[in-house]
């Protein structure tokens, strides 16, 4: 009889082992399932940042180098005293032009959205911002109607990069910042709750 219960014993202690086992091999497979899914994500973050803050950059600089141009033809104007008469159309184009060098901007502003994390909301929205208080300021400043501008060029110019510090801020502190792992979770999760009512 001491045989058999030894045998018993023996075959409850294999089966403990082997669903022991089973247990510890699942959770690694989805720990390093976890692992790698940060990892992507990491990467993934990594290139849509890059990818906004060249296109935010290029719109920026696309919009400071034509009011520094219209701004050295006034002057040349001036020199020879001639004055420029804008005409109702240059407010049409203006808009145009600024159009164009900020629509690339906008779905790379959303691809951070999407990516995350939600540390970054607040800063790639604050950027977006400073692109729209930018273009009216531009469109004021290219016509010679500032008034017609809520924020002078000057404002609009600091609100942008200001708005590029914080959201560089932000990246630096998300990005150098160490991946967190994957939570702990008690064996058989909630059921023993369940079972002892």
């Amino acid at each position: 009889m001491t045989e058999a219960w030894g045998m018993i014993i023996a075959a409850l202690l294999a089966l403990a082992g082997t669903f022991g086992g089973l247990i510890v091999g699942r959770r690694q497979v989805e720990d390093q399932a976890h692992i790698e899914h940060e990892q992507w994500l990491r990467e993934q973050r990594q290139q849509a940042y890059g990818r906004f803050l060249t296109a935010w950059d290029a719109a920026f600089t696309a919009a400071t180098n034509e009011v520094q141009a219209l701004m050295a033809e006034a002057e040349n104007l001036d020199r020879v005293n001639i004055d420029y008469v804008f005409e109702e159309g240059d407010w049409e184009r203006a808009s145009q032009v600024i159009d164009e060098a900020f629509s690339p901007v906008k779905p790379k502003q959303e691809q951070v959205l999407l990516l995350g994390p939600d540390l970054l909301d607040g800063p790639a929205t604050l950027m977006g911002e400073a692109l729209e208080r930018l273009e009216p300021a531009y469109v004021a400043t290219a016509t010679g109607q500032p008034d017609r501008s809520e924020v002078t060029w000057e404002e609009a110019v600091q609100g942008m990069q200001d708005a590029r510090q914080e959201m560089l801020d932000a990246m630096r502190q998300q990005l150098r910042s160490a991946p967190k792992a994957a939570p702990k979770r008690r064996l058989f999760g909630g059921r023993r709750r369940a079972l002892s009512g």
